[in-house]
């Protein structure tokens, strides 16, 4: 599967509906009904919240089946959780006006591996040339970080496309992902390398001048020369 070909459809967007047979927590998760009160957005979620129409959508569906993927989170120190995956989901559901929401926690994940289920998450429910300029950059920078091992990213994302219903995708978790260097990204996702250094220098960038970057509407071509 190619990073950057169309994601396929599962409903209504990747990790919107959940049964059964998917989204089992590994072992030694909790899957529980949380109070929506006690769940705090990732504390620097680089991407993009729905709003208007396509919030009031997901809404809609929630208040007739219900949440059926649950949400990914962390414990923190104060009795609260901090959300990996499923911020849309969690707001919409506010929004029809419920007050819990099922939940997989996640406990003693490096502050890396939070990281990278929030960027994975959203990797999976959307072409890379769909995503603002800051959130390439973010997608670019975790690809490019040697904090997490390969093998754990490998399981990850495994994990996640499970809970998506990507688990019979044409090519394993491990083709698919990126190594580290910027000549493999730069292969993987189809950009040059000059396009991924300047990708993670966005990525260090203040968060104002980052939504100065994505408000600007800019055309970029990212692809290779």
């Amino acid at each position: 599967m190619k990073i950057n070909a169309p994601r396929r459809s599962i409903i209504n967007d990747a990790l919107d509906l959940y049964t059964p047979t998917r989204g089992v927590p590994v072992e030694g998760d909790s899957l529980v009904e949380l109070p929506i009160a006690l769940i705090k957005p990732y504390h620097d979620h680089p991407f993009h919240l729905y709003s208007g129409t396509r919030l009031d959508d997901m809404a809609e569906s929630i208040r007739d089946k219900g949440v059926l993927v649950p949400v990914i989170v962390q414990p923190l120190t104060d009795g609260y959780y901090e959300m990996l995956a499923g911020h849309n989901r969690m707001n919409a559901a506010s929004l029809a006006g419920l007050n819990t929401i099922p939940a997989i926690i996640k406990e003693g994940l490096t502050d890396s591996e939070a990281r990278y289920y929030v960027i994975e998450t959203n990797v999976i429910q959307r072409s890379f040339s769909e995503l603002l300029p800051s959130e390439q950059a973010a997608v670019i920078s975790i690809h490019y970080s040697e904090m997490i091992s390969q093998g754990r990213r490998n399981d990850i994302d495994h994990e996640l496309r499970l809970l998506s219903g990507c688990e019979q995708d044409e090519s394993p978790p491990v083709e698919r992902l990126p190594k580290n260097s910027r000549k493999e990204l730069a292969e993987a996702y189809s950009l040059s390398s000059t396009t991924v250094a300047r990708l993670l220098k966005i990525n260090d960038l203040l968060p104002e001048f980052k939504r100065r970057l994505d408000s600007a509407g800019l055309q970029i071509n990212w692809q290779k020369n």
